[in-house]
């Protein structure tokens, strides 16, 4: 007979829902009472399930380190399938669960880290299927003045751009306008969303990229042995455990395919061949839909090394903080040589993450997808999906 055990990455939450007084109801009264409801939130799927306060009790009664026969083997199953308890079957899904519990047990992993990491990565998400009646159209299509009045009906205006705060004094800065060619590179910093389909990327050119965004520029050995890597964006620890996976769409002499990039040998390691087609396909699938941005010439996933940050930061409250951090700040060196090259960039963390772990091959404990970033040679066409802007100087500009 199967036996069972309790998992610790489970939270429990306790909901109440608006909800209708049925017995009142049954009596000619419509009032409303609040319908409580726990929820099992597995760190092992991903999900949460609605449990009963019986099931509540059978978790808290379980043992984690020992195996034991459930009174209810079929309900104890269903429990295991969705990762409220980890079942000793030999069954390939509940293996896989059992091996995903021994991995975060394994693991340097803080809880609450790995909860909201776990339990906030999207698969199958797309977009365009919010269009249209369910049927996705080839394109996304930008948000209409009426989309856009209705989100402003419903939501109301955004909080004020400019926060006012108590203060007992204001000191006026003096305006320092600079010249130079790193301000007007800050100045020209944007997000690209239009790509020229007609051309490739050169080779040189991504090449120059991921040097300077991902590539190693010097070391120093720590104790004789240990290597203590120098690159252009600060990490925490100095560990860089944030790895480049390019998904090649169309480069000059490069087949199209995923990629891993070595900072080491500077050199790409193909992880996957795939059509061209495909490969924007994939593009598309990876950032949920968002096709303006799996237009670019390249997609790089952004994936975590779990393991080598948490070497350090032992199940420590701001070891997953850290980076994500990591991750923005690529991001944003990746914005900055690309401008300087003449591409079009973009970064979004609307991404299908689970999807892409299955891609790379990651387990999503020990190493893991973050975000993505795209570059591409620029069409020259503005995207209906960016504001124009006008210049802003502080003081002087009129915002009425």
């Amino acid at each position: 007979m199967a036996r069972i055990r309790r998992t610790r990455f489970v939270l429990l939450l306790r909901d109440d829902q608006p909800f209708l007084d049925l017995g009142a109801l049954l009596e000619g009264d419509a009032k409303p009472a609040p319908l409580r409801q726990l929820y099992a939130l597995s760190l092992l799927t991903g999900s949460e399930t609605a449990i009963s306060d019986e099931d509540l009790e059978l978790v808290l009664s379980l043992p984690s380190s020992d195996w034991v026969e459930p009174a209810d083997a079929a309900h104890a199953r269903e429990l295991a399938l969705h990762g409220v308890v980890v079942s000793d079957e030999d069954e390939s899904e509940l293996v896989s669960l059992r091996r995903r519990d021994d991995a975060l047990g394994a693991s340097d992993w803080n809880i609450y880290g790995a909860a909201y990491h776990l339990l906030t990565r999207w698969r199958d998400v797309d977009l365009r299927t919010l269009v249209d009646s369910g049927h996705p159209p080839d394109e996304l299509l930008p948000p209409t003045a009426g989309m856009i009045r209705e989100f402003f009906d419903l939501r109301g205006p955004p909080p004020e751009a400019f926060p006012a705060v108590s203060a007992s004094r204001v000191e006026e800065l003096p305006i320092v306008d600079r010249e130079g060619a790193h301000y007007d590179l800050l100045s020209r910093r944007a997000t690209g969303r239009e790509f020229d389909g007609d051309r490739e990327l050169p080779l040189e050119q991504l090449s120059v990229l991921l040097r300077y965004v991902f590539g190693c520029h010097g070391y120093a050995r720590v104790l004789g042995h240990v290597l203590t890597l120098k690159k252009t964006s600060p990490s925490a620890g100095g560990l860089h455990p944030v790895e480049a996976y390019p998904l090649v769409v169309e480069v000059e002499g490069l087949a199209s395919g995923l990629y891993h990039y070595s900072a080491r040998d500077h050199a790409l390691e193909l992880v996957r061949e795939l059509s061209t087609q495909d490969a924007r396909d994939l593009a598309a699938g990876f950032v949920c839909g968002q096709t303006y941005l799996a237009s670019a010439h390249v997609l790089i996933v952004l994936a975590a090394r779990f393991r080598r940050a948490f070497w350090k930061y032992v199940r420590h409250p701001k070891g997953y903080a850290a980076m994500l951090l990591d991750a923005a700040h690529l991001s944003q060196t990746l914005y900055l040589v690309a401008t300087e090259l003449g591409l079009g960039a973009w970064v979004t963390a609307a991404v299908n993450n689970g999807d892409m772990d299955e891609m790379l091959g990651l387990d999503g404990v020990d190493e893991g997808a973050l975000i993505a970033c795209g570059v591409g040679v620029p069409s020259g066409r503005a995207s209906p999906f960016d504001p124009g802007f006008q210049t802003f100087v502080p003081r002087a500009a009129s915002l009425d």
